[in-house]
C-alpha cells in the first residue's frame, strides 16, 4: 500500500498507542529510552516526499535512504573493497555447480526484540515478493527456482528458498548467477518481522521509527537491540521539504546536519564558497539520465544511423552548464562512471554536429527532410522540461522538428511500460551495485516489457550478457564480457545517453563518518556528531563527540 507522508506519521502514533494499551515491551522500551536522551538528534533535511518506508514499496532514492536506517539485508556492498560483505548473514557458500547458495544467519534481533531466524527471512521475502508493485523488484527474484511458479499462483511459496534450520537458509538458483549476491543488497530483500501488522514493520536496522505528531517530520530513535551495537547518534530527525531553497537556507543557518539535495542553480556558488565547498558531497552517483528510442516504432526501427545521428547532435556539456547547474556529468555510454566495469576507453558519442548532419543524410533524412516531427515525452517536472527544450532546440539546428509531450508520473510509467512512446526520457538508478544491472536489465531481450523499455534485441548481446552472468570464477573475465556487451550496445544506439547525476548534498562540519556510496546510500550506524548544532537549539551540554 502506498502511504502519504501524513498517513505514515498518523499510523506510527496509532501503533504506539495500541502497543502501550496492551503493555507492549517495544513501546515501553521506546518511552524509557526517549526520556533519557542526553544528546540532540542528527538533523536530516530531505527535499522530496517519503510516502512509505516499507521495503517492498520503496519508490524513490529518498525513501531508500531513510528506510535504510530501519532495515537491512543479509549482505551489503562495500564500495571501498568492491565486494559484497555479510550483514545479517554470518557466512555463505556455493555448491560445486554454483546453483545452490547456503547462507548462515548471525544471531540478531528485530527492533521488537524477536529473534531473526531463517523462517523470518523467508517470510519477509515472500511478503515483499507478493506485495511489491514494481516489476523491477519482482525481476530480482526470478533467478530463484520456484519464483515464476509463485508469481503465477501455481505454488503457495517460492520453493527455491529453503529453510534448513533456524539459522540456515538455502537458495536454489535456476542457473549459476555471478551477480545474485549483489541482487541481495536490494531493499526488496531487506528483512523485517512479518508477524507484526505495524506499518512500517519492525526491522533490524540501527534505528526505530518513533511516534510523532509533527508535520513533515520523522523521528527515528536508536535501536537498543541492534546487532552491531549502539549507534553513536541517539536519534535521527528527518525534515521533509517541498522547496530546495528553504532546505538550503536551513542548512546555512545551522539547522541541518545533512541535506540530500541543494538547488541546482547554487552548485557553482557552493563550489566557490570557502564556507560551503568543504561540506559539499562531490561525487557522482550510479544514476543515469537518457532519452530512449522505441526500437519497434518509426522512425527508429531498423535505422541505427538515425539513432547515432541524434546521439552526436546533442551538446551535453552545454545543457549541463546552462540548465542543470553542474549537477551532472556527460555520459558517453550505458554505464555510469565509477561503477565496476566502467570502460574509460569507450569512445561513445561526443558532440559533433557535422557528423550528426552526415549521418542524418545517410539515414535518409538530409537536413531533416522527410522526417516527421519527433514527439519527445517526459514526466511532468520543470527540470525535465528544461532538458527536453534544450535537446529539441539542438535537434532543430539539424532541421528536425520536435514536439514536447508532458505527462503525469503515474500515467507516464504506464506508457513507458507498455512501450507506447517513441522517444522518451528514462532515468535509471542502480537497483544493485553491478554493471549487470544497467546492461542486462536495460538491454537483454528477456527484459523487454520489464526494464528494457526500448525493445532492444540483439542476440549477440544476449549471448555475451548470459555468459557474463554464468562467469562465477573470474571477476576480471566477467567484467571484460560486460565491457564487450556495452561496446556493441553503444554502436547500436538504442538510447541517447545524456548525463550521470552528481550527489549534490551537503554534510555539516559537525558530522563525521557520513559517507555516501554510489547508490546514494549512507551507513547511518557509522555516523558521529562532534558538537551541538549551531544556533542554540539544543540545551544539552556541549561535548567533543556525542
Amino acid at each position: 500500500m502506498y502511504l502519504s507522508y501524513r498517513t505514515v506519521v498518523v499510523l506510527a502514533v496509532l501503533i504506539g498507542l495500541a502497543l502501550a494499551a496492551a503493555g507492549g515491551i517495544f513501546w515501553y522500551q521506546q518511552v524509557v529510552y526517549t526520556s533519557s536522551l542526553d544528546t540532540r538528534p542528527l538533523n536530516i533535511g530531505i527535499v522530496g516526499d517519503i510516502d512509505t518506508l516499507q521495503p517492498s514499496q520503496l519508490d524513490s532514492p529518498e525513501e531508500r535512504l531513510i528506510a535504510s536506517a530501519l532495515y537491512e539485508g543479509l549482505v551489503y556492498y562495500d564500495e571501498k573493497s568492491g565486494t559484497v560483505k555479510p550483514r545479517l548473514a554470518r557466512s555463505w557458500r556455493y555448491s560445486a555447480d554454483d546453483k545452490t547458495l547456503t547462507i548462515d544467519i548471525k544471531k540478531a534481533q528485530f527492533s521488537n526484540g524477536q529473534p531473526v531466524t531463517a523462517e523470518k527471512v523467508k517470510a519477509a521475502w515472500e511478503k515483499s515478493f507478493s506485495t511489491t508493485k514494481d516489476w523491477a523488484n519482482i525481476n530480482l527474484f526470478l533467478p530463484i527456482q520456484g519464483s515464476k511458479a509463485r508469481l503465477e499462483g501455481r505454488t503457495p511459496d517460492i520453493t527455491g528458498v529453503e529453510v534448513v534450520d533456524s539459522n540456515t537458509l538455502r537458495i536454489h538458483l535456476e542457473k549459476p548467477n555471478a551477480v545474485f549476491l549483489h541482487m541481495l543488497t536490494n531493499p526488496i530483500f531487506w528483512v523485517y518481522d512479518t508477524a507484526e501488522t505495524s506499518d512500517p514493520a519492525p526491522g533490524t536496522g540501527p534505528f526505530v521509527l518513533q511516534p510523532s505528531d509533527q508535520d513533515h517530520t520523522l523521528i527515528l530513535v536508536r535501536n537498543d537491540n541492534y546487532h552491531r551495537g549502539q549507534s553513536k547518534v541517539s536519534a535521527l530527525q528527518v525534515t521533509l521539504y517541498k522547496e530546495p531553497y528553504q532546505a538550503f537556507g536551513d542548512f546555512k543557518a545551522g539547522k541541518l546536519d545533512y541535506l540530500n539535495q541543494v538547488p541546482l542553480a547554487e552548485i557553482k556558488n557552493i563550489e566557490s564558497n570557502p564556507d560551503l565547498k568543504d561540506q559539499f558531497v562531490d561525487r557522482y552517483l550510479w544514476e543515469t539520465y537518457s532519452l530512449a528510442f522505441n526500437m519497434h516504432r518509426e522512425p527508429f526501427a531498423g535505422n541505427y544511423l538515425l539513432r547515432r545521428a541524434l546521439n552526436y547532435a546533442v551538446d551535453r556539456k552545454a545543457i549541463i552548464e546552462t540548465v542543470l547547474g553542474d549537477a551532472y556529468r556527460t555520459s558517453k555510454g550505458a554505464l555510469p562512471m565509477g561503477m565496476p566495469g566502467y570502460n574509460k576507453q569507450l569512445r561513445g558519442y561526443a558532440y559533433d554536429p557535422e557528423k550528426a548532419k552526415d549521418l542524418l543524410a545517410e539515414a535518409g533524412y538530409p537536413g531533416g527532410e522527410g522526417l516527421k516531427p519527433l514527439i519527445l515525452a517526459f514526466n511532468k517536472d520543470e527540470g525535465h522540461r528544461a532538458v527536453a527544450e534544450a535537446v529539441a532546440q539542438q535537434f532543430n539546428q539539424l532541421g528536425i522538428d520536435v514536439q514536447l509531450q508532458e505527462m503525469e508520473w503515474d500515467y507516464y510509467k504506464k506508457q513507458v511500460s507498455s512501450m507506447a512512446l517513441t522517444l522518451f526520457r528514462v532515468g535509471w538508478h542502480a537497483d544493485y551495485p553491478d554493471a549487470d544491472n544497467f546492461l542486462y536489465g536495460m538491454y537483454h531481450s528477456s527484459q523487454v516489457g520489464i526494464s528494457n523499455h526500448t525493445g532492444y534485441n540483439n542476440p549477440q548481446v544476449d549471448k555475451i550478457l548470459d555468459a557474463a552472468r554464468a562467469e562465477t570464477k573470474s571477476q576480471e573475465e566477467r567484467l571484460k564480457l560486460l565491457q564487450r556487451a556495452e561496446e556493441i550496445i553503444v554502436d547500436d544506439a538504442p538510447m541517447l545517453w545524456l548525463f550521470q547525476k552528481k550527489a549534490a548534498a551537503l554534510v555539516s562540519t559537525n558530522v563525521r563518518k557520513l559517507e555516501m556510496d554510489g547508490m546514494g546510500m549512507v551507513d547511518w550506524f557509522a555516523v558521529e556528531l562532534l558538537k551541538p548544532l549551531a544556533g542554540g537549539e539544543d540545551d544539552s551540554p556541549g561535548q567533543e563527540q556525542v
